[in-house]
């Protein structure tokens, strides 16, 4: 029998002119108050609910501050601020075939990031044993760079399992598609359609790991400046944006959940 062809199950355009308190939550602040300072990676920004645009799609904006700014981060008054949305307690995924439509921000210093985090999280397992699925990461000082990870117990942060790859362009100069297709106990990446990596628990980095990936796992979309991954940011840089036009999830013969508090 044929693959079936994936089936669409759910989708969000961001078609209203704010986002939808039943599918969406923002943060704000500069992490401390998660007592997570700098978002736990040294970040600049402060998230603000005003670098959402939503129209049409969704524009996340990093826009430097000026120093009498009333944004005060860990470090003193924010150098900048940005925007970052998530679906915890809302919507949450199992398994199927989740994309995003996204062109990435220009500038040295931007972070932008499509990521899952495990639903345990809401429930009080720790990170990293809820598990972390990166659908994409990049950085703007390298804006060819796509790259897709995981991160679990005894193999996060810097020991995450992951796999880049250049595109011929810069990210940031047109839409792109940025996806995973999960099933138990296998995760792949695509690109514009194309797998470019996969991983299963019979991966020799992760024998004798806990794969904490056969669970429910809500959605975050974040741009993060600096920090230890995002690096110094570009002095000459004053704004930057993250635009997603759309995002899918749709079953993959029939294997696929959106679960939902409604």
């Amino acid at each position: 029998m044929a693959p079936e062809s994936p089936v669409l199950s759910w989708s969000e355009s961001f078609d209203e002119p704010t986002l939808s308190p039943q599918r969406w939550n923002f943060d704000e602040g500069d992490g401390s108050a998660h007592g997570l300072v700098g978002w736990g990676n040294n970040e600049l920004q402060f998230y603000t609910e005003n670098s959402l645009i939503v129209n049409k799609g969704l524009k996340i904006r990093a826009s430097k501050q000026s120093e009498d700014t009333t944004l005060q981060c860990y470090y003193g008054p924010a150098k900048w601020s940005s925007g970052k949305i998530h679906t915890a307690n809302k919507v949450a995924f199992k398994y199927g075939l989740i994309e995003v439509r996204a062109q990435m921000p220009k500038g040295k210093g931007t972070w932008p990031a499509l990521w899952l985090l495990g639903n345990s999280l809401t429930e009080g397992i720790k990170w990293p044993f809820c598990g972390e699925i990166d659908i994409f990461e990049g950085v703007g000082n390298k804006p060819h760079t796509v790259r897709g990870t995981i991160h679990g117990p005894e193999y996060f942060g810097e020991e995450g399992i992951t796999h880049a790859f250049d595109y011929s362009d810069e990210l940031s100069s047109s839409l792109h598609t940025y996806a995973i297709s999960w099933e138990e106990n296998r995760i792949a990446w695509l690109f514009d359609g194309q797998p470019y990596f996969s991983l299963t628990p019979d991966d020799p980095r992760l024998v004798g790991k806990v794969w904490p990936f056969n669970e429910s796992h809500y959605l975050i979309i974040n741009l993060a400046i600096g920090g230890w991954f995002g690096g110094e940011v570009d002095p000459d840089l004053t704004t930057a944006e993250l635009k997603i036009e759309w995002i899918h999830h749709s079953r993959i013969n029939g294997v696929g959940e959106v679960l939902t508090s409604a």
